[in-house]
């Protein structure tokens, strides 16, 4: 079964996806191909490469979508940094966490650091699918600072 995305306008910029196991990242590409979409995916293992990554880069991102427990520095950490530097929080990257494991205090410690969502893992293709394209019609039909020049 082929997916599609139709939507009004299609995202710009890069995707910045962050989770310590290689084979959710070589998903989301699979995903990404099923839906048709061509942006940029930037892979990062941890939180630590994902914050270097976003205090260098002059790339237009146009989502975070990030797992919660990973190696030298988790989701958690990650977000607390991004919110505590005002060149990165200014930018109001939309920050997804993906991730397959979670406390009741982790998810209302996650939104309490202003993310825009906390979407499980999915177990299949069809699923990963289904969420990524819930995600950006989301993120490309919303007006955006970014937008307003």
């Amino acid at each position: 079964m082929e997916f599609q995305i139709t939507l009004y306008k299609k995202p710009h910029g890069v995707f910045l996806f962050i989770d310590d196991d290689k084979d959710e990242h070589d998903l989301l590409e699979i995903a990404m191909k099923k839906t048709g979409l061509t942006n940029p995916i930037v892979n990062c293992f941890n939180g630590q490469e994902a914050l270097n990554y976003l205090t260098t880069t002059k790339d237009s991102v146009f989502i975070v979508l990030c797992d919660l427990n990973m190696p030298q520095m988790d989701g958690l950490e990650l977000k607390r940094r991004i919110e505590m530097l005002p060149e990165l929080k200014t930018k109001a990257i939309p920050f997804v966490f993906h991730s397959n494991t979670s406390s009741t205090a982790e998810i209302k410690t996650a939104y309490s650091l202003n993310i825009q969502g906390f979407i499980p893992k999915s177990v299949s293709i069809e699923g990963t699918v289904s969420s990524l394209q819930r995600i950006v019609a989301m993120w490309t039909d919303v007006i955006h600072p970014k937008d307003l020049g």
